[in-house]
Formats: C-alpha cells, sequence, structure tokens
C-alpha cells in the first residue's frame, strides 16, 4: 500500500512546485519535529496553493494551529525573505512569458497529516480553516488506504508485446477511465523492477485476467504460453473462472489447437472495438470483484 508520504509527492505534480522543510519549535524553544510546505504554481490558471506534510507522532492541533496562524501561510511564501526563488514560463526568445510572482493566492490548503484521524476531527479542522480565511483540504491514513484499494488492480492483462499498438494499449486506458484499474507492463513496471516477479504478484492479486487472444499470442512461446500457464493452474486450484478472453483475428481452430480448454470460453471478439471492448469487461469484472 502506498504511504500518504509517496500520495503528498505524488497527488499534485501536474503543477510546478517549490517547498522547503519548516522547522517547529514547542514554546519552550525546544525544536521540533519539522514539516514539509510546498507551494504549487498553476501558470495556466493563475493560481497557487499550499500543501502541507504533517509527520506522525506530533501535536496536531499545535502544528495545524501554526500553519494556518503565521504570516507565511497567508501570503503563501516559504519564508520571511520569501519564495528565494521566481519563476518563469514560456520561450526564451518568444514574448509569452509569465513570471511565478503575478500568481494569485486561492486560499486552499492542502494538509497531509500522518495519523489517523476521526471524520469529526476532519472536520474540526477544516472548520478551523475557514475561520482563519482558508479552504482547507485534510488527508490522512485513511485516504490513504482508500486510494490504495481504489488504484489495486482489479484484473492483469495478458497479451503479446506486438499487439500493444493495435488493441492493448487502447484497452488498457478505456478500463482506466472506466475506474477498472488494471495490471498492464506499461503502467505497472518501473525501471529495475522484477520482471518476473511483478507479472507473478499481478497474476496472483487480480481476481481476473484479461487474455488478448491473436495471432502473435499463440506464437509466443515466451513470457505469453507462461502467463497462460500460471492462469490456466490458477483456474484449477481456485475453481474459479478467473481467464477473460479477447479474440484478435483469430480463428476457433487456431484457439483449439492452442488449449481446447480455451477454445470452450466465452470470449469477446475485438471487432465490437475498444469502448465496447471495455464496457463489457467492466460489468464482468466488477460482479465478479463483488
Amino acid at each position: 500500500m502506498a504511504t500518504l508520504r509517496e500520495y503528498f509527492d505524488t497527488d499534485l505534480n501536474k503543477n510546478l512546485s517549490i517547498h522547503k522543510p519548516w522547522l517547529m519549535k514547542d514554546k519552550h524553544g525546544v525544536e521540533l519535529p519539522s514539516i514539509i510546505a510546498r507551494i504549487y504554481q498553476d501558470f495556466d490558471a493563475n493560481a497557487k496553493y499550499w500543501a502541507f506534510f504533517i509527520p506522525s507522532g506530533v501535536d496536531i492541533e499545535g502544528y495545524v494551529n501554526t500553519i494556518l496562524q503565521i504570516k507565511e501561510t497567508r501570503e503563501c511564501i516559504l519564508g520571511p525573505e520569501g519564495n528565494g526563488v521566481e519563476i518563469w514560463t514560456g520561450f526564451a526568445d518568444y514574448s509569452e512569458k509569465t513570471p511565478s510572482s503575478t500568481l494569485i493566492f486561492t486560499n486552499r490548503i492542502f494538509l497531509y497529516i500522518d495519523a489517523s484521524l476521526t471524520e469529526q476531527e476532519r472536520r474540526n479542522i477544516t472548520t478551523q480553516g475557514e475561520w482563519n480565511g482558508f479552504y482547507v483540504v485534510v488527508r490522512d491514513r485513511e485516504y490513504a488506504q482508500k486510494r490504495s484499494e481504489m488504484e489495486k488492480p482489479l484484473a492483469f492483462i495478458s497479451h503479446d508485446s506486438r499487439d500493444k499498438d493495435e488493441i492493448v494499449r487502447d484497452l488498457a486506458i478505456e478500463l482506466t477511465k472506466l475506474l477498472c484499474p488494471v495490471w498492464y507492463d506499461e503502467y505497472s513496471l518501473k525501471v529495475g523492477d522484477s520482471l518476473r516477479e511483478n507479472i507473478e504478484k499481478g497474476l496472483k492479486e487480480t481476481r481476473n485476467c484479461i487474455i488478448i487472444l491473436s495471432p502473435n499470442f499463440l506464437s509466443n512461446n515466451g513470457w505469453g504460453k507462461a502467463e497462460f500457464d500460471s492462469i490456466f493452474t490458477r483456474e484449477i486450484l481456485e475453481k474459479k473462472n478467473v481467464m477473460l478472453p479477447i479474440w484478435h483475428n483469430v480463428t476457433v481452430e487456431q484457439v483449439y489447437d492452442y488449449s481446447p480448454r480455451l477454445a470452450d470460453k466465452v470470449g469477446l471478439p475485438s471487432s465490437l472495438g475498444v469502448k465496447e471492448l471495455a464496457r463489457r469487461l467492466v460489468n464482468k469484472i466488477k460482479r465478479n470483484s463483488t
């Protein structure tokens, strides 16, 4: 499961940002764990807003009070001296250039609080923000948990890499648009990941396995065959229908020659088009997930 800190680092990164740690002290001047203060800059909307990460094991009420009441937050600057840097967007040799100094603070503040808060505690912080003139969004560990559950792949797409451009990539995108996250290598693998370990993990953890049956797949004696064998074995062990076949430019005879058991399964023809395929797959996958 992704951590709250990971979501703090990635949720809003479509915009440019600047950040620094803010040192915190108690009433006796003793240093406390620092928070991360980050200003996001949306040049298209001529706007800027805050995000703060409050670490675990601290006085949440005290930290929130400090954030909402200090001058830097209200002026949307990282320190008394300002931000220390001005960002310009645009081309060096073109007149359309925009400085960050013109951006308007929206009074929006995202608080990432690394703790498990009650609904009432979150509401109290939001209300406190309103009293101070801010629009506060609170995200805690429950938020991270719900995000991870939502992003957990519901299906694995087994395919031959030669079919990516023709059907697989567009199908993966369409399924994602319909709020059906899938394990698809271009989305799920990162540089340095173990190919074997990640494929095996995806095959084990997803409840459904979409198989793109094409001439390329049927002739693939490498990963394609290994994935099919794993899915076939899983169906036997779990005594469940795991496979969701897509027939792409193949005949019954070709599929039967590859696997008689597979030829007996009802599949969807790719001639339906990616949007209709995705719609039907999502209906089936979500029924299987309940």
